[in-house]
């Protein structure tokens, strides 16, 4: 499986700008300077969800090329999406937060 470096980089990008985005606005909303609206126009205004899709087209391009597009089908279906209920990375990552924040004080 390879990813060129430049798609490779056009992906990490997008991830670091939506991590580091989404920390920003979570933390205006805590301090009560943002809110879902503000999360709404930084989708919106920032074509996050165009952006997300070349980055789903730069991997999985690469992962068919070592398993295949049936394979890549079969597990694009088994995924959920909103608002199906959270599947259970994410009830494990939430588990292992809770448990940072606790060792932190929080």
């Amino acid at each position: 499986m390879t990813v060129p470096l430049d798609r490779a980089i056009e992906v990490a990008r997008l991830l670091e700008c939506l991590t580091r985005s989404i920390d920003r606005i979570g933390s205006r909303e805590a301090s009560g300077t943002a809110d879902a609206e503000t999360l709404d126009r930084f989708i919106t205004e920032w074509l996050i969800g165009p952006q997300a899709s070349r980055a789903r087209e730069v991997l999985w391009d690469a992962i068919s090329q070592v398993i295949g597009e049936e394979a890549i089908e079969e597990i694009a279906e088994a995924v959920p999406s909103f608002p199906d209920a959270p599947p259970e990375e994410v009830r494990r990552l939430r588990q292992e937060l809770s448990a940072r924040q606790k060792v932190l004080g929080g």
